[in-house]
């Protein structure tokens, strides 16, 4: 879905739930820039989307027109179309990335990132035969995130695991997590829901 499509759908969505909004309604809600909305407003009004009024005090009104309806309708189907497409591209993915580490032998896995990818990741370790040994993840300790508690960084000293899936992409955490396990020679596997190319490559610490 384009990203177009998308705002498109997020403006006739506020307008279809309210009727009558003003540009500033529609700004405040949406969190985009005033002069976006405004640009897009344009483009909805030309396509026949949304028709304009006037109210006092010098004051436009926006409200969605029965052909905004029926293309609201179309977007919203192709948004979740295009979700549940990424969702089985994403857990394909997860399972394809497990099946290799259980197949290298490994049975406990620790998660390092509280993360949505994490979670599309957790629906196949129990098709690979892998055991969550637990969820760490620096910036969200002390939450619940599949239904245990996040913990820090320094619980990878004593959970017992013979692999760590790194679902936070950031060099800070690259950095901490092979400093903390270079003594440890464990394997550091880094999982990219979406790969643009070739698997993510794994490597050990």
């Amino acid at each position: 879905m384009k990203a177009q499509d998308l705002k498109y759908l997020q403006l006739v969505q506020e307008l279809s739930e309210e009727r009558g909004l003003t540009q500033r309604d529609l700004f405040l809600r949406l969190g985009m820039a005033q002069g976006l909305v405004n640009r897009y407003l344009k483009r909805l009004a030309q396509k026949g989307w949304i028709k304009l009024t006037t109210a006092p005090p010098k004051r436009m009104l926006y409200w969605l027109t029965p052909k905004g309806m029926a293309e609201k309708t179309r977007l919203t189907y192709e948004f979740v179309s295009h979700t549940y497409k990424l969702f089985r591209e994403a857990h394909r993915n997860a399972s394809n990335h497990l099946n290799r580490l259980a197949l290298e032998g490994h049975r406990r896995v620790v998660f390092y990132g509280a993360e949505p990818a994490a979670e599309v990741a957790a629906m196949s370790l129990k098709e690979n035969r892998l055991k969550l040994a637990g969820i760490v993840d620096e910036d969200l300790k002390g939450a619940a995130f599949l239904g245990q508690p996040v913990l820090g960084i320094d619980a990878l000293e004593r959970l017992e695991f013979d692999c760590i899936l790194l679902v936070k992409h950031s060099r800070r955490d690259d950095a901490i997590l092979r400093r903390l396990l270079e003594t440890k020679g464990r394997v550091v596997s880094i999982f990219d829901p979406f790969p643009e190319a070739a698997p993510a490559k794994e490597s050990r610490a």
